[in-house]
Order: C-alpha cells, then structure tokens, then sequence
C-alpha cells in the first residue's frame, strides 16, 4: 500500500485543504466523498425503453436524452437528477430555482448522485489496490491518475456523470488532443473510456455513458503517420557492429544480448544470473512485460562477452542492493541497471522515476561510434532481431524468443507445447550471419512496433 503522506489522486481543491474532513483512506481523494451518497439503481436491461415522458403535463422540468429532467434557465441547461426518480428531482428543482432565476446561484447541489470526482477517487482506488498487488505497473497507474486529472480538469469535479453526453465527449476528446500526438491521444482516449465503464461496471450509475461517434481513437493511419514522423527505430548491421568496437565489457555483453536473443532494457536490469547457462549456451527467461517463457540459443561471441562482463564485475567486488541480489548485470554502485522508483512529487501527485543505465550507456557508445540518431535506443535491438529474424519465415520460433504473447484466436499457441531446438537455431543463426556479415550488401529493414 502507498503510505499515507505519499498522495496518489487529483490534487484537493483549497476547500479540502483547509476543511475539516479529511480522507480515511491511505489512497488521497480527488475530493472528500460526500455522506449519504447513494448507488445509482441498476436496471439490468439492455432493450431500448419508450421515450421518457413528463409525469404529468405541468411537470417544470424536461426530460433530457441522458436520463436526467433538466431546464434551462438563464440561457443555460441544468440538470436536476434520473428521469426514474421524478419526486427528487423536483425537490431538487425547488430547492435551487429562486436562486438560479435570480442570478444568485450558479450550480445545482447534485450530492446525490455520482460526480466525476467521486469517480475518479474510486477508479484509483480500484487500481491502486491491483497496482499494490502486482497486476499493473506503477507507470501504469500514474497514467490512470493523470487521465483522471484531465478528466475532472474538463467537465468539472461536481459535473455528474450521468449528465455527460455525446457531444460533451466530442468537446472532451479536442481538449484531450491539444497539442498531442495521435500516439499520445489514442491512450487517453482508451484511458477515458476504461473509467466511464468502470462506473457502469461497478454499479455506480444506472446506464452505460454513450460515447458516440467522434469520441473514438485515432484512425491506424494517423497512428502510422506519428510513428514515421519519429523517425528509424531500428539498427542495421553495420551500426551495430560500430558500436560492439566501442563498447567497454558490460555494455557489449547487453548489445549481444539483445540482437542475438531479441531483449528490451528491461529485460536486461531485470536478468538473473540463473536464467543463462553459460556451459550449455542457452538462455531461459520469462519476458518481464508479458511473462510469457522463452529459450534462446547463443551464439559464440554473446557467450564470451558475458563471460568477460562476469568477470569485470566479480573483479571490481561491487556491493550490491538488495533489488540487485541474484542479477547478472549490476551498475557500479550496485544496484538494477533499470528500475522505477514510485513516489509522490511536492504536490502529492504520484510520479515515477526511471533510471535507466542501459540507455544512458547505449547513447555515449552510439555517439561515440557516430550512430546517434534521433528514435534510435537501445530496444532498436529487439526491433531489428524481430525484422531480420522473420526472413527465415518461422515466425513462431522468432515470437518465442521474443516472449510474444499470442493472440487470443490462435489456437496453435494453445495446442503448441514447445519449439524445437532446431528451429530456434534457424532464426538466431540467421541473425548472426546478417550481423557479421561484412561484405554483402545489409538489407534494410522495416520497423517493427
């Protein structure tokens, strides 16, 4: 669990500050719950229900498409609570219309429905429990929080979910994409819609919230046009062997091993010196992204760059961290040469902080080497072991390696119950022979996502 002190949910509003309630729980609120909230009642019904009507004709209020009976006053719409509760509605009508026609009053009290910021807190809450338990990295949730904060930052912490429609969306999703790649907007989007069903899910409104249609992800073409635009990705031959030249012991043994068994910077920080046998020249490791298993064979040079690497690090008697017991690589001051640190920043927000050795090293050798190049890091590795090794058309020897999680339709990965040995040794071989091959002609290779 995170510790009281370290805030992890929209920052309070300066009532909440200086107020006198203040949240029980170790996960810090958008804002403070208010008492006596109810549920929303679930209907349970999915068919298409008659138009709501008036409960009789001189009824003040309208009912509106999003479920709410509405008015508006003053040029503007206000929402007074569910269509199938017509009694509080009204109530709350009367409670409010003299200041509201007057001017005076400029917002409906709604603290018997669900707000976007009681939402928020709940939503976080949920994931915060399944990030404490592993299911989802900390960066994961430190997103979630962030697309929460957007959320509450458009529409307003005391706008009622239920009101939210279609065209609020649309308006949502240009605020969400202003100066934002369509990378960028794509995950905040899907972000967004994850949470709006997580409160139809979890029961806390009555109806699903209806997206429409411009409230979508980007198009895969303006996807594809933001990952051109980042430029190459991948390494060629040529370049990689520049870069072995100039590489010191440790770094060489990582580039090895990331073109020969296809391994990512956080596969590397986080290998354990018993998952490589060195005698037998195989590595058998679980992807840290998927944890999905995977074997691979390694070549001569991969064998006798770890060896030297090994031997570096033994010889200069480097204490070690305790995350860093059992690793094979470690930096010089002990610890994961890749690691998040989960913490909150001054204003209570929850933020992590990368360190990332093996990139840091990956870009003094590529300068060095003159390979630098903009999009161009150290997982371009895996990225050209994906590219190069699909020529040889064993595409299920080469997702092995790369610890791919199949698709939920493939059946073959579902009957599959190994890869033969063989068939391993076809895709890393040829990877090795487009790698040290220094006189015929390197092809250039796709990038691969």
């Amino acid at each position: 669990m995170i510790a009281k002190s370290v805030g992890t949910h929209v920052s309070p509003s300066p009532a909440d500050v200086g107020g006198s309630r203040r949240s029980e729980d170790p996960v810090a609120r958008v804002s403070p719950t208010p008492s006596g909230r109810k549920r929303a009642a679930v209907t349970g019904s999915t068919q298409r229900k008659a138009p709501v009507r008036k409960p009789y004709p001189s009824f003040p209020l309208t009912p509106h498409p999003s479920g709410q009976f509405c008015k508006k006053i003053r040029g503007k719409l206000f929402y007074f609570g569910p269509v199938h509760d017509p009694d509080a509605a009204l109530d709350r009508y009367h409670k409010h219309c003299q200041g509201l026609h007057s001017g005076e009053v400029t917002t409906v009290d709604r603290s018997g429905e669900l707000t976007l910021a009681e939402l928020a807190n709940r939503f976080l809450a949920a994931k915060d429990r399944k990030r404490a338990a592993g299911d989802i990295e900390p960066a994961t949730f430190v997103e979630y929080h962030r697309d929460c904060e957007l959320m509450v930052a458009h529409f307003g912490r005391d706008r009622a979910v239920a009101s939210i429609m279609r065209k609020d969306l649309a308006n949502f999703r240009d605020f969400l994409g202003k100066g934002m790649n369509a990378t960028t907007l794509n995950n905040r989007v899907g972000n967004a819609r994850s949470i709006f069903k997580f409160a139809y899910e979890e029961e806390l409104i009555d109806r699903p919230v209806r997206f429409g249609a411009e409230f979508r992800r980007p198009e895969r073409r303006l996807l594809r046009r933001a990952k051109a635009r980042s430029g190459r990705t991948h390494f060629h031959a040529d370049e990689i062997r520049r870069i072995l030249d100039v590489a010191p012991p440790l770094l060489r043994a990582m580039v090895l091993l990331g073109i020969n068994a296809g391994l990512g910077n956080t596969d590397l920080g986080r290998l354990h010196a018993s998952c490589i046998d060195l005698e037998r020249g195989w590595l058998d490791y679980a992807r840290v992204k998927t944890g999905i298993q995977r074997r691979c064979p390694l070549w001569p040079e991969t064998i006798s760059a770890v060896r030297a690497a090994v031997a570096s690090v033994g010889a200069a008697k480097r204490p070690r961290d305790e995350s860093a017991k059992g690793l094979l690589f470690v930096t010089r001051n002990g610890m994961p040469y890749t690691r998040e640190v989960f913490h909150a920043d001054k204003g209570g927000k929850p933020q992590i902080t990368l360190h990332d050795a093996i990139s840091d090293a990956m870009k003094k050798a590529m300068q060095k080497s003159s390979v630098a190049q903009k999009g161009l890091g150290f997982y371009g590795l895996r990225r050209s072991f994906e590219t190069i090794g699909a020529e040889t058309g064993n595409q299920v020897a080469v997702d092995h390696i790369m610890g791919h999680a199949p698709l939920t339709k493939d059946m073959g990965a579902v009957y599959r119950q190994h890869v033969a040995e063989s068939a391993l040794r076809q895709v890393t071989d040829h990877v090795r022979a487009w790698l040290f091959a220094s006189e015929r002609e390197q092809p250039v290779a796709a990038p691969v996502g």
